[in-house]
C-alpha cells in the first residue's frame, strides 16, 4: 500500500512538472507574440523580455503514466490556450504575408516614366 502511494505521488509530481514546463513554454511563446495567454497556473505574465528562446522540440517524458484526475482540468486549459496561440500565430503569419506581398509589388528600380507616387488608397 505504501509503495503504491509513493508511485502515485511520484507520477503526480512528474505530471505537475510536465504541465509546469508546458505552461512556461506557452507563456514564453505568448510573450513573443505580444499576447497575454493565461496558462491557469499561479504564474502571471509580465512585460519582461524573454532572454532566451528554447526552440528545441518538446519530447514527452518517458514513463509518465496516466494523467492524474486532479490534473485533467489543468491539461484541458493548457490545450485550449495552445490552440488559441496557434490561431494567433496563423493570423500573424497571414498578416505578414499580406505585408510581404505589398512590399514585393513595389518595383525595386524606378524608370523615368514611372510614377513618383505609390497609390495606397486604391
Amino acid at each position: 500500500m505504501v509503495r503504491a502511494l509513493k508511485v502515485e505521488t511520484a507520477g503526480r509530481a512528474a505530471w505537475v512538472a510536465t504541465l509546469d514546463s508546458l505552461e512556461s513554454r506557452l507563456d514564453d511563446a505568448a510573450r513573443l507574440m505580444g499576447q497575454a495567454v493565461p496558462t491557469g497556473s499561479s504564474s502571471t505574465l509580465d512585460d519582461e523580455p524573454i532572454s532566451t528562446v528554447d526552440d528545441a522540440i518538446w519530447v514527452p517524458p518517458a514513463h509518465l503514466g496516466a494523467l492524474p484526475r486532479e490534473c485533467e482540468d489543468r491539461a484541458r486549459h493548457l490545450l485550449a490556450n495552445q490552440k488559441k496561440l496557434i490561431v494567433a500565430l496563423e493570423q500573424a503569419r497571414n498578416h505578414t504575408l499580406k505585408h510581404l506581398t505589398a512590399v514585393r509589388s513595389v518595383p525595386s528600380e524606378r524608370t523615368e516614366r514611372a510614377s513618383l507616387y505609390l497609390d495606397v488608397a486604391s
